[in-house]
């Protein structure tokens, strides 16, 4: 909104990095990324694991699920079989951007510190779909590095275009795994970005703190000192 821009080639996101093939390896070697934060749990970090482990980059656990909504492949089926007229796909989905806004602030706070550190850049952010949870805390950046609202709201929309296919098969596996009594319809909401899931959520940070700044200095306790170094590791 100052007329400045945010650099390129310093900060990138993407979904999980278990299924990278060498080229794709090679091609991630030319970005030089220096870190790679994980907000994965370690569940899912043990079940699909990422093959840039041992390839000289510092890699960070940074978990910002909610462990209460956290289900093994088993749990998940046994609960689609089980008790399939009670999910509400829409509610977990907005109770999850609660919790990552509001249960996972200490978690906040280590990612703008380390890329606070211009020895972490350019760095990798990342969880399974990188639609979510990582979409969350890269618009919460753009935001306090003051990229227009309706830019980052774009650029978190544009998630469901580029994930689109992949969703359509787990909307498949889901609807067989209920024994097909959970409707398209129905699972939609957790296999999309959608604009209120992120407006909720920032419409509450702002009624409660005023400002994305105040809320990652406040309710984050991220030091001034780290969110002035985050801006000049990322903006021109």
């Amino acid at each position: 909104m100052d007329g400045k821009r945010i650099k390129t080639g310093v900060l990138f996101r993407s979904d999980e990095l278990s299924r990278m093939t060498q080229r794709d390896i090679g091609l991630m070697d030319e970005l030089r990324l220096k870190l790679i934060c994980d907000l994965r749990t370690a569940r899912e970090q043990a079940s699909k694991k990422s093959r840039m482990l041992n390839q000289g980059i510092e890699m960070k656990s940074l978990s910002i699920q909610d462990k209460s909504q956290e289900y093994t492949h088993f749990e998940f089926m046994k609960l689609l079989v089980s008790n399939p007229e009670n999910l509400n796909f829409e509610q977990m989905m907005k109770d999850m951007y609660h919790h990552m806004a509001f249960g996972s602030q200490d978690k906040i706070r280590e990612i703008f510190c380390l890329l606070s550190d211009a020895e972490n850049v350019p760095a990798l952010i990342h969880c399974t779909g990188g639609k979510d949870r990582t979409g969350f805390v890269t618009a919460i950046i753009q935001l306090f590095l003051g990229v227009h609202y309706e830019s980052v709201m774009m650029d978190y929309l544009y998630s469901n275009v580029r994930i689109g296919p992949k969703m359509k098969k787990i909307e498949k596996f889901i609807r067989l795994m209920s024994l097909y009594r959970i409707s398209s319809e129905r699972i939609k909401p957790m296999l999309e970005v959608r604009r209120d899931y992120l407006e909720d959520v920032l419409n509450e940070i702002m009624e409660q703190y005023g400002s994305i700044e105040h809320y990652l200095l406040r309710g984050c306790r991220i030091p001034q000192s780290c969110l002035e170094s985050l801006k000049q590791n990322l903006i021109d």
